[in-house]
């Protein structure tokens, strides 16, 4: 499905424009994930990362046609010994709930795609709340599927 919005990649050069938009979709996905209080970062630590070189953190914002922000893809480059190759992780993927089922999602993830498939990334890799069904069917359209003998683990430090 062909969306209205503009999709682009936040760059250094709006950084400090974009960052607070950002945050605060950022913060409509905590909320959504039930952890608004985990949210600490802040705008100018967000555009400050994305203006290093190489980025610390990228970032694909999805743009309504009056310019308001109505999703966003963040992504980060992690090695990946076994190739040599680095992969791409997804971090973050929301879409505001007056525009999802219109194909922002999935212009959100064709650019992160595009982008791993350009720079010769091996994967793109991503977490899916257990919870979340309709993630999961969307991811499944995508060709995406759970790794077989895998479930994450971490250490909060």
């Amino acid at each position: 499905m062909k969306t209205d919005a503009t999709i682009r990649w936040m760059t250094a050069d709006r950084a400090d424009a974009d960052a607070p938009g950002l945050l605060a979709l950022m913060r409509d996905l905590a909320a959504f994930e039930g952890w608004p209080g985990l949210l600490s970062v802040t705008a100018a630590e967000i555009a400050r990362r994305i203006s290093t070189a190489p980025p610390a953190l990228q970032a694909v914002l999805a743009e309504a046609p009056g310019g308001d922000l109505i999703g966003f893809a963040t992504v980060f480059a992690i090695p990946y010994a076994y190739a040599m190759n680095p992969s791409l992780e997804l971090e973050m993927l929301f879409v505001t709930e007056p525009w999802r089922a219109q194909g922002v999602g999935r212009a959100l993830m064709d650019a992160v795609l595009g982008h791993a498939r350009a720079g010769g990334f091996e994967r793109v890799e991503w977490n899916v709340l257990a919870k979340n069904a309709r993630a999961k069917a969307f991811y499944e359209s995508l060709g995406g599927a759970e790794k077989d003998g895998w479930r994450r683990w971490g250490v909060t430090l």
